[in-house]
């Protein structure tokens, strides 16, 4: 065999190889934002869909340059070989709309390196041509494996927060969308005959890449921003049920001052009555008073003061809107956590609840059920409301909402759930909101 035919035999090998291996680069970035996420069960039943493709692929690249390493059949295998990762990386993970926007991003990305390693080949050899692509290629993944660091950081960060979501399918497929548009005018393209062609390729995924991440970080601030304004609106309504709760306790210690001075003009309404041997009216009596009575005991839910104090301002704010205030607390056991935190959550969460409740119009509908039970060191909150109206569900699972001055009951949910390693569940069924919260006590 000449040195010209082992050279070609192997320029043929070697490119079908690298083209193998170019995809499975890309598969690994769009694992990264979903790395948590990865269910292993399911990861170890699809490796072999994962192994199968990767056969499939060196097949279709070891036919494609079977006749010679041309444009055609490079941009054949390119547009090709990424689609069946991208389908079997979606059964693992689902969620669409994100996984269509990490697509788009990472089809930038390659781009982007592709247009790179074009460039450098156009310096040092003057020109791009069906003999330099096995190069090309392979300088494509050397720049990926110097980045490495690079990707990794940029893509476990990429996904932005639920809300960037809201608009659906439009936001999601920005990138995509701006990838299609790069890259069709040069599908039938066999040379860049100017530079300014070359470097047209290479600026735009690199513009889009930098704004997309300023954009990001300039969120993110925002959000932290926002945390801290929700964290002092907070505080703020903390100081307001402590000024509510005073008021309660002033109430009622005003009216067990007034039953006292009232004491001895009962006695003796009483006694007349009794002397008149009007019983039933003596008895109609006895049950006025220990009503008025009953009406100055703040109740005792629990071992918590703060607890008690959360839940009897919302039990008395309920009363005042009409709705219908149901309580099962049951804390024969220690919970092992700062009852502050405690009482903070289930206020936020019957703040919500109360709201929700006090706009139906049907009495039946205008109910909160407030479970809170510990039993051996596990502990169940559980708040439910009825609510028939649309709510926003992010990225965590959890409502939420763009207006100025809401979103603190959810806001301190996460906040409970991090700290105390709790899981929790938001659901609406049927007109029905749900929301549960578990953890287990650790010393």
């Amino acid at each position: 065999m000449s040195h010209i035919g082992i050279s070609i035999h192997f320029a043929y090998i070697h490119i079908s190889v690298i083209l193998t291996l170019t995809p499975l680069s890309g598969a690994y970035l769009r694992y990264l934002p979903f790395r948590e996420e990865f269910d292993a069960e399911k990861f170890s039943k699809r490796k072999k869909w994962y192994f199968l493709w990767t056969l499939i692929c060196l097949a279709i690249n070891l036919f494609l340059f079977s006749d010679g390493v041309t444009y055609r059949a490079y941009k054949i295998s390119l547009a090709t070989c990424w689609w069946g990762y991208i389908a079997i990386s979606l059964g693992l993970i689902g969620k669409k709309l994100q996984h269509v926007f990490v697509v788009g991003m990472q089809g930038l990305w390659s781009f982007m390196l592709h247009s790179l390693s074009g460039i450098i080949i156009a310096i040092i050899y003057g020109t791009m041509t069906e003999e330099l692509l096995p190069l090309e290629v392979s300088l494509y993944l050397i720049l990926f494996l110097l980045l490495i660091k690079v990707e990794r950081e940029f893509f476990i960060n990429i996904l932005p927060t639920g809300e960037f979501f809201a608009e659906k399918w439009l936001t999601a497929l920005i990138p995509i969308a701006i990838f299609i548009g790069t890259t069709i005018p040069i599908v039938n393209v066999t040379f860049m005959p100017t530079w300014q062609e070359r470097f047209s390729r290479l600026f735009l995924p690199i513009f889009f890449l930098i704004f997309y991440r300023s954009t990001i970080i300039i969120r993110q601030e925002i959000e932290k921003n926002n945390q801290l304004e929700q964290k002092n609106q907070i505080m703020s309504a903390q100081a307001a049920s402590l000024r509510e709760q005073n008021e309660l306790m002033s109430k009622s210690q005003r009216e067990v001052e007034l039953i006292r001075q009232d004491l001895l003009k009962n006695y003796t309404e009483l006694e007349a009555l009794i002397k008149s041997d009007k019983i039933l009216a003596a008895r109609e009596f006895i049950s006025r008073q220990g009503a008025r009575l009953d009406s100055t005991r703040v109740k005792m839910y629990s071992h918590s003061a703060l607890l008690n104090a959360a839940v009897s301002i919302y039990s008395s704010r309920a009363e005042k809107l009409g709705v219908k205030m149901e309580c099962k607390i049951d804390l024969a056991g220690k919970i092992l956590i700062d009852e502050s935190d405690l009482a903070v959550l289930v206020s936020n969460l019957l703040e919500n609840a109360l709201k929700a409740s006090a706009t139906q119009k049907k009495p039946l509908k205008r109910e909160i059920s407030l479970i809170l039970r510990n039993n051996g060191g596990q502990n169940v909150l559980e708040v439910m409301n009825y609510y028939a109206g649309e709510i926003k569900i992010g990225e965590n699972g959890l409502p939420y909402t763009n207006e100025v001055g809401h979103g603190f009951g959810m806001n301190s949910l996460e906040i409970f759930a991090e700290k105390y390693d709790a899981f929790y569940d938001f659901a609406q069924e049927n007109g029905i909101v749900r929301v549960s919260l578990y953890w287990n006590n650790h010393l």
